[in-house]
């Protein structure tokens, strides 16, 4: 693993190669002896992060709730039309997402063909892809999602906890 750092703790037995792109992402690699593979792409980007501004801007811009799995959702979809999911499946890969209060990641596990699964991982994370259309659509299904969290009792109490412990916090 060329330009990787080994990283090792002799008492658990476990070790990891670590590497700091030159775009600024960590990459890190846990080799197992397993018969499924794994890889994922995060970005600490998530549900309480609605305020930014990039190296360029002057002001801070706030962004509506749910923007982060609203992305998380839109960057399954490709320009071409062709579902994100079966070209994971054609390779036997099984991919899937989520988004938490800091951050959102792209995911798959295979037990085959680990480099064709992660060359789609990086394909599709960095090719987004926006129409009118497509975001009404994905607006509508985002919709749907908060009105089944909405009525599930564990997810209520959750929040409800949330919110009567941050007054003045993005977690409320």
């Amino acid at each position: 693993m060329e330009n990787f750092t080994l990283k090792e703790n002799a008492r658990i037995g476990e070790k990891y190669y670590y590497l700091k792109h030159k775009s600024g992402l960590d990459i890190y690699v846990v080799p197992k002896k397993h018969l499924s593979s794994y890889a994922i792409i995060g970005t600490r980007y998530g549900a309480s992060d609605r305020s930014f501004k990039t190296e360029k801007d002057e002001d801070f811009l706030t962004v509506p709730d749910g923007v982060a799995h609203f992305l998380e959702h839109k960057l399954f979809e490709s320009e071409d039309g062709e579902d994100t999911f079966a070209r994971f499946a054609r390779v036997g890969g099984n991919a899937n997402a989520f988004t938490g209060s800091n951050q959102t990641c792209y995911l798959f596990s295979t037990t085959e063909n680990f480099n064709e699964n992660l060359e789609i991982l990086l394909d599709f994370v960095q090719s987004p892809h926006f129409t009118e259309e497509n975001v009404a659509k994905e607006q509508g299904i985002i919709g749907e999602e908060i009105k089944m969290y909405e009525d599930d009792p564990n997810w209520r109490v959750h929040f409800n906890m949330l919110e009567g412990l941050y007054l003045n916090n993005p977690a409320k």
